[in-house]
């Protein structure tokens, strides 16, 4: 393979590598299609009455993603895209795996694009490939919900290659990136990071060259219409769906970081950097739930985690210094959109929805692989092909495995309760599954078993209450909700005040017939 000069792009001649990650892509999640609803799907797809009625589409425009939720998401093209397939073809998941499938090897097809730009076409057939087989992306795809990962990263990648594609920048080539940020914008939050990816894909495009005077105007008009839209975004978003919430909302089990201070909020950030790095190279143990005491809010200074963030933190830093002064923009650039990606998933300033998560990777692992390809290409193709092929397989058949996992709802959740014996989620979950079948001795089972290991939870008391109502064990959902006045926070007693009230009148209803 021969030597490129710094600076230099590389051209989209080649759309082979483009192609067979697109088509590995395919072929290696269609397994997914025989896949069900799971976890947020149920909610977002099956039963949000705003999807399932064309009159109430217009809500998705006005209304937060999760109606009731405290982090106040706003994705209103992603139900859109939920609501326009349920009119068309009703309740058949296969179809919305189908898209989702599709959107991801959109994505890989992109990376393998983006990879041959900046590095060549070896650098695409890694960035591509791996991509597409990597285990860290099963969750955006299997999970329906994750078209919000897969349609964002789409909108975003898509638009920083028109950025570097060949020739001048015409007007309508601005228009297409400026019709991709309102993409990214709609589908997910983390689209805001648009117009910087671009900013930092200014020296790959110019290299130090002056920008000419076509170029000067289109990128002049492209960045006033970048800041207006992102303008009116944040003053639509502060209308319908504030971005100025009250962390303080947030459940802690779900994010356990509002519970911390001190040196624990400072060092946290890197327990789950290093946690995220070993998922990106080491991707073995993936799970739907990472809340509650899985990670936890407090940082033990053995915690190896904590050591993998800093060294993979330090790392970073050394690495954005060098390719800065050796004028490796092409490099930089990956590692910024890197940085940028991560540090609005990462838990780094302000705290979101979640404390950890599989999906959240799907973006960042796109300039990670790159990253990646970039430097496995400088060697010769004889001594990287065949790890790369090896890397390949072994991630292949880890994601076919956890792929299949996803069609069993009730093997997913009790392999997260596995991997992590106090998921208090992973309970509520399996417990939901039996609920939905009124299977209800099961279902009381899996709730006292959730009870044992999250005592003082409210959660767990509700799932025992509603299994023995399901029984018509009314003595004992009655004394469990005395039994949970007495122990859940002050916040959640008078829901089990109300219980108690449903109780009554459940057996006077009853007892009357």
């Amino acid at each position: 393979m021969g030597t490129r000069k710094r600076g230099h792009l590389g051209t989209f001649g080649d759309i082979r590598p483009a192609l067979v990650s697109a088509l590995v892509a395919v072929g290696l999640c269609a397994v997914t299609l025989r896949g069900t609803y799971i976890y947020d799907d149920v909610e977002i797809v099956r039963t949000d009455v705003r999807v399932l009625d064309p009159a109430k589409w217009g809500r998705l425009w006005t209304q937060p993603y999760f109606v009731d939720a405290a982090d106040r998401l706003y994705r209103p093209l992603v139900s859109m895209s939920f609501a326009v397939e349920n009119y068309l073809h009703g309740d058949r998941p296969w179809v919305f795996h189908l898209v989702n499938v599709l959107l991801h090897a959109g994505v890989s097809a992109t990376v393998a694009l983006l990879g041959v730009r900046l590095g060549g076409r070896m650098a695409g057939w890694i960035a591509g490939i791996l991509f597409a087989v990597h285990p860290v992306h099963v969750e955006a795809v299997a999970g329906l919900v994750g078209r919000a990962e897969s349609a964002c990263a789409l909108a975003m990648l898509g638009g920083i290659l028109l950025f570097l594609g060949p020739g001048r920048i015409s007007a309508r080539r601005a228009a297409g990136i400026w019709v991709c940020f309102v993409v990214a914008l709609l589908s997910k939050e983390q689209g805001i990071l648009m117009p910087g990816f671009l900013l930092a894909a200014l020296p790959v495009r110019y290299a130090g060259l002056r920008i000419e005077g076509a170029d000067r105007k289109a990128l002049q008009y492209l960045g006033v219409a970048l800041c207006w839209t992102l303008a009116a975004y944040f003053l639509w978003r502060e209308r319908v769906a504030s971005l100025s919430w009250d962390r303080n909302q947030l459940d802690w089990y779900i994010n356990p970081m509002v519970l911390s201070a001190g040196w624990d909020r400072a060092l946290l950030p890197f327990v789950l950097l290093g946690r995220y790095t070993l998922l990106l190279v080491f991707p073995m143990h993936l799970s739907i739930d990472y809340g509650g005491w899985t990670i936890g809010w407090q940082v033990w200074p053995r915690d190896p985690y904590l050591y993998m963030g800093i060294v993979a933190a330090g790392a970073w830093c050394c690495a954005a210094v060098i390719c800065w002064r050796k004028c490796n923009w092409a490099m930089l650039f990956c590692l910024l959109g890197l940085g940028l990606s991560y540090g609005i998933v990462g838990n780094i300033v302000a705290l979101i929805g979640t404390i950890f998560a599989d999906r959240l990777m799907y973006l960042p692992s796109a300039f990670f692989l790159l990253a990646a390809a970039i430097v496995l290409s400088r060697f010769p193709g004889r001594l990287v092909a065949p790890g790369v092929l090896i890397a390949a397989a072994l991630a292949g058949m880890r994601t076919y495995t956890y792929e299949r996992l996803w069609n069993d709802p009730v093997a997913l959740f009790q392999q997260t309760i596995r991997l992590h014996p106090r998921s208090e989620r992973g309970y509520a979950l399996l417990w939901t599954f039996y609920q939905e079948r009124q299977q209800w001795a099961t279902a009381l089972a899996i709730a006292k078993k959730a009870r044992e290991i999250a005592p003082g939870r409210w959660k767990p008391y509700e799932m025992c209450i509603q299994s023995e109502l399901g029984l018509e064990d009314f003595a004992a959902a009655d004394a469990d909700a005395d039994e949970a006045i007495g122990h859940v926070p002050r916040q959640q007693r008078m829901r089990f005040i109300q219980w108690k009230d449903f109780i009554a009148k459940r057996r006077a209803k009853l007892l009357g017939h």
